[in-house]
């Protein structure tokens, strides 16, 4: 019983923490939207960054993702293997270090004929 959930907690906490960040999202966009409809009741002016969408449009920059791929597949592959103490469960670290080298090299790659042009 223990090694069933040894093996199935880390995929309920990670279930856990999306759900969470669901919910804290909606609850968030909600709350605001109770306040944009209450300013508008009491015909209070709005300000445009309140109008604004709440998602700040910020440019994914492909070099900081891949380095935190890279970085949560080393996690993964020590913590598994800490915690299991064999390296099968520890392989599946190289997923995410595999996912964020190729990553890394599409940057190099796009980086260098970006150069070129």
């Amino acid at each position: 019983m223990e090694g069933t959930f040894a093996i199935i907690s880390p995929f309920l906490t990670a279930i856990l923490i999306i759900l969470i960040v669901f919910i804290t999202k909606y609850v968030r966009e909600r709350n605001r939207n109770q306040v944009i409809m209450k300013a508008i009741e009491h015909g209070v002016e709005l300000s445009p960054d309140l109008l604004k969408d709440s998602r700040d449009e910020k440019k994914s920059d492909p070099l900081t993702s891949a380095l935190v791929t890279i970085g949560i597949g080393v996690g993964l592959f020590i913590a598994l293997y800490l915690f299991f103490n064999e390296i099968k469960f520890a392989a599946f670290g190289f997923i995410p270090l595999f996912i964020g080298l190729g990553q890394l090299a599409g940057y190099l790659m796009s980086k260098k004929q970006n150069k070129e042009n």
